[in-house]
């Protein structure tokens, strides 16, 4: 009999922070739900990959190791995190390390006013440096609305849950005429310290057109800027944008782009035997691969001019965050994972976070 071998992970204490994997979780959301790198959480674990498994148990923190005690000053309560210093503004700012529990307990507040002042779900809601919440009642203000956390459902999205029939992948913004970094910043509730760090920008120098990240990691300096192109109504009426993407893999449309039981569907079905291989359609780069909710193994690529590929239900992803891959590179193996009725690739191709319909890119008939 064949017995699987799993690397295990370090035993845990008492002391140690334990998180129990829940559906839409994802090592990049922990990373910053608890202000540790995602490598961090793969050393303690021992894994190899992003993969996680729904109840699955992960250490994010090992308890620090006990120091040799000083005289004790009976005087002083220990404390085994850092006090947050209550705000005496209506909006606390957020700081690594933080969580809303500790928010609400040192504005002496309850839990459920922490949540309905800032329309959180719950309080296991995703939070992050430099984030602006209310820790006062912030009644009737007109700009109560634009202080909270602001995505906009067609531009790519990094999230702890992806929505039916989306992919979520990261935020991006094009600058527009009269934007500063703090006009930004201020609009989509994230410090100019934290802006300028995700797309190395060493001054607040900023360009009408310019790509700037808004969430996710540290991108090369000299990002992409906006180059002139044909209008979206324009594109929507051609048969098609591009002729030089290969298929992904041969296999049998099962689902079209467009309306699908009521609801969009923003990709292309490609049915296949499990274990097939899938290859990126372009030359690019890996800026995700994991796990996203019911969409299961997803790799996604960008390549140049804001253009992105998903690639979704995979059986297995065979690329990480940060590599280079060329055009008819294998990328992953078809699967069923996530909701899927069946073995199959689910292809999007977005053009600046918007999905069109595959069939304008890709060499079907």
């Amino acid at each position: 009999m064949l017995v699987a071998m799993v690397a295990l992970p370090l035993l845990a204490s008492a002391q140690d922070v334990i998180h129990r994997v829940k559906k839409g979780d994802t090592l990049y959301a922990l990373s910053r739900r608890y202000g540790v790198s995602v490598q961090s959480i793969q050393k303690l674990n021992n894994m190899s990959g992003s993969s996680l498994s729904i109840g699955q148990k992960l250490i994010i923190k090992k308890a620090a190791p006990a120091p040799k005690k000083p005289p004790v000053d009976e005087s002083v309560t220990p404390s085994q995190v850092p006090t947050i210093t209550p705000s005496t503004q209506k909006q606390y700012t957020i700081k690594r390390g933080d969580n809303l529990y500790r928010i609400a307990k040192s504005h002496d507040i309850s839990m459920d006013d922490l949540l309905k002042w800032n329309n959180f779900k719950n309080a296991s809601v995703a939070i992050y440096p430099g984030q602006r919440v209310y820790v006062q009642d912030p009644g009737e203000l007109p700009e109560a609305a634009a202080l909270k956390p602001q995505f906009d459902p067609d531009q790519p999205v990094i999230s702890t849950t992806a929505e039916p029939d989306t992919v979520v992948i990261e935020k991006v913004y094009i600058v527009q005429p009269k934007d500063t970094l703090f006009k930004i910043s201020r609009e989509n509730n994230i410090s100019v310290e934290e802006l300028k760090r995700i797309n190395s920008l060493s001054s607040n120098d900023i360009s009408v057109g310019q790509k700037l990240y808004l969430a996710g990691n540290p991108r090369p300096a000299g990002s992409q800027t906006f180059r002139p192109s044909i209008t979206e109504e324009e594109l929507m009426k051609m048969d098609k944008v591009r002729t030089d993407l290969m298929m992904p893999v041969e296999a049998k449309i099962l689902s079209e782009y467009g309306l699908r039981n009521g609801r969009p569907h923003k990709g292309i079905d490609l049915g296949a035997k499990t274990g097939t291989p899938i290859y990126a359609v372009l030359d690019g780069t890996v800026v995700y691969s994991g796990v996203q909710g019911a969409y299961g193994n997803v790799v996604v690529l960008e390549h140049p001019d804001f253009v992105m590929t998903v690639y979704a239900h995979n059986e297995k992803n065979l690329v990480s965050v940060g590599d280079k891959v060329n055009r008819g590179q294998q990328i992953a193996t078809i699967g069923s994972t996530g909701n899927a009725t069946g073995p199959h690739l689910h292809f999007e191709y977005r053009i600046k976070g918007k999905a069109i319909n595959p069939r304008k890119v890709l060499p079907l008939n």
